[in-house]
């Protein structure tokens, strides 16, 4: 079984189900970007205020996605890096193709989340499956080049730090710990990119600006939403999107690991 074939084997196999499993997470992400007065564990009381199941509304196409998602973070990046010999180059190629794949799963399931905690006057339309760009399509590009770049150029390093810190930990202990604290970092940094892309596919005005008023109606949204709100919806925000992306990338480069070295 040769290298890449095996990271596919893993964006087939692995993928989903952690994909799946977070998906109150991720519902969650998307509720923030529009709920400016809930806490942290208030967003999550919405998710499953219908009840545990509920909680999952909206997996299903995002599960089908990681597929081809999970393939792109490994053999994409993994091509491109090869052929590049740079990984910003790669995380950037493998970030746009797991759009191309990710981005329509993750809009439905963001406006079934909206729609499902909202009056029926204040539900929007679902969009088309068949478009696979929109409002927030590069916000997405963007938010998945920075979320990547925690387990694929920071954990490196990260490893050298833990190993000198704490002697008595195995090698893969290290490793996990490495890539947790690596993908807190890049959640964090990834969270504004992430919050644009879930205020976008729930804001249906968008479609009618251009890209430049899309732009800067982006950047207001960011700017006057923490400018008026501070530290406490910052806060809040850093933790729901930690609560994702930190888990879903720990989870993937252990798996990662322990198939492509087998």
């Amino acid at each position: 079984m040769c290298y890449n074939t095996r990271h596919m084997w893993v964006g087939a196999v692995a993928g989903p189900p952690v994909v799946g499993l977070l998906t109150p997470q991720r519902n969650a992400m998307t509720l923030s970007a529009k709920d400016i007065s809930s806490s942290y564990t208030g967003l999550y009381r919405r998710v499953f205020s219908s009840g545990v199941l509920q909680g999952f509304r909206g997996c299903s196409a995002p599960i089908a996605a990681a597929v081809p998602q999970f393939s792109a973070i490994g053999p994409v990046y993994l091509a491109a890096e090869h052929c590049t010999g740079s990984v910003a180059a790669a995380i950037v190629a493998a970030a746009t193709v797991e759009s191309f794949f990710a981005f329509s799963a993750e809009r439905a399931n963001a406006v079934a989340t909206y729609n499902a905690v909202h009056s029926k006057s204040q539900q929007i339309q679902m969009p088309s499956s068949r478009a696979v760009m929109g409002p927030g399509f590069l916000a997405h590009i963007g938010r998945n080049a920075i979320a990547m770049v925690g387990i694929r150029a920071i954990a490196p390093h990260a490893q050298v730090r833990v190993r000198h810190t704490a002697p008595q930990l195995g090698e893969e202990q290290v490793q996990v710990v490495a890539d947790l604290a690596s993908s807190v970092v890049a959640a964090c940094l990834s969270m504004p990119f992430n919050h644009v892309f879930s205020w976008s596919v729930c804001t249906p005005e968008l479609a009618k600006m251009s890209a430049l008023e899309r732009f800067k109606a982006s950047g207001n949204f960011l700017v006057n939403t923490y400018k008026e709100q501070g530290t406490r919806l910052l806060t809040r925000d850093l933790c729901v999107r930690i609560s994702y992306t930190g888990l879903l990338f720990t989870c993937y480069r252990a798996i990662e690991r322990r198939v492509v070295s087998s």
